[in-house]
């Protein structure tokens, strides 16, 4: 049985281009971020009177490994450009057994030293660790180039990578849709109403006023246990077929499309879109008769 499962992990080809499409989506909502916010704002390591902004520069001076930090080892100006070049890199798909390294290390930096951080740039963060090893093994020197599929070893590690990603996906998924059961509003199913027509985390006035069209009415209820019925499907494709994980990619997609036009997270949307095409998008080519040529 154990030779069967690595046989057929050998066999599994998971680097295919999928693999740089989620890597471009990820490095390019952190791009991004760095283009159109004022590093004044997001990473001032001068507010030393706000209690939540003096102990995140307390702990991104004494996190281990800071040296990775770029902006703590050279001039914040310059690692910001520095950054965004490894970025352009990541995008380019080009020798991916460097620039995931290089992924990382920038991702680090940006979480480390970034006083506002979202969700997405969280599992940005994750993935840009756990891709180290689907990267890695990588034999394409242009990851948007489909290759034959080629049984070996170095496969095993890719598959055990890809799967560490997946059940990381499925936990997210999983957590948020858990966690809403304990939330009035959701239990209620009127948390699309009230989340879209918040004062200042809701949607713009202009389209409080169309969504109203709709959250006002008995489908809102539909909404709303329709978002913990798609969290709760998603999370729970890790044990679907890769077949019906496809038919999940699209829905899924529109979903967070609708948190940016509601609500702005637009690198959130890029992370999670990476995330997605991980996990739900067909990023193996299943073995077909290959014979093991190591």
């Amino acid at each position: 049985m154990i030779d069967n499962l690595i046989t057929y992990l050998k066999n599994k080809q998971v680097h295919t281009p999928r693999l740089a499409l989620a890597r471009f989506l990820l490095a390019f909502g952190m791009l991004l971020t760095l283009l159109f916010n004022d590093m004044s704002i997001v990473a001032n390591h001068n507010y030393d009177k706000l209690p939540e902004y003096s102990a995140k520069h307390t702990v991104a001076r004494s996190v281990p490994f800071k040296q990775l930090d770029l902006f703590m080892v050279i001039p914040p100006a310059t690692a910001k450009i520095v950054v965004m070049v490894i970025l352009l890199l990541v995008m380019s798909g080009f020798v991916p057994q460097v620039t995931a390294i290089l992924h990382f290390i920038a991702c680090f930096s940006y979480h480390n030293y970034f006083l506002i951080v979202n969700g997405g740039d969280e599992v940005t963060f994750v993935l840009s660790l756990l891709l180290i090893p689907l990267c890695i093994t990588d034999p394409r020197i242009n990851q948007w180039r489909a290759t034959p599929p080629k049984a070996s070893s170095r496969n095993i590690t890719a598959n055990i990578a890809l799967m560490a990603i997946q059940v990381q996906a499925a936990f997210i998924y999983f957590s948020a849709a858990y966690e809403k059961l304990y939330v009035q509003v959701w239990k209620e199913g009127t948390a699309v109403y009230y989340y879209t027509s918040h004062y200042r985390l809701g949607a713009r006035s202009w389209l409080q006023h169309i969504n109203e069209l709709i959250t006002l009415t008995p489908v809102v209820k539909v909404l709303s246990w329709g978002v913990l019925a798609l969290e709760l499907a998603i999370a729970f494709a890790l044990f679907l077929s890769t077949k019906t994980k496809k038919k999940l990619l699209l829905p899924a997609l529109l979903f967070h499309l609708l948190i940016v036009i509601n609500f702005g997270l637009i690198s959130f949307f890029f992370a999670m879109a990476g995330l997605l095409v991980l996990y739900l998008g067909n990023n193996a080519v299943e073995p077909v008769a290959l014979s093991s040529n190591e």
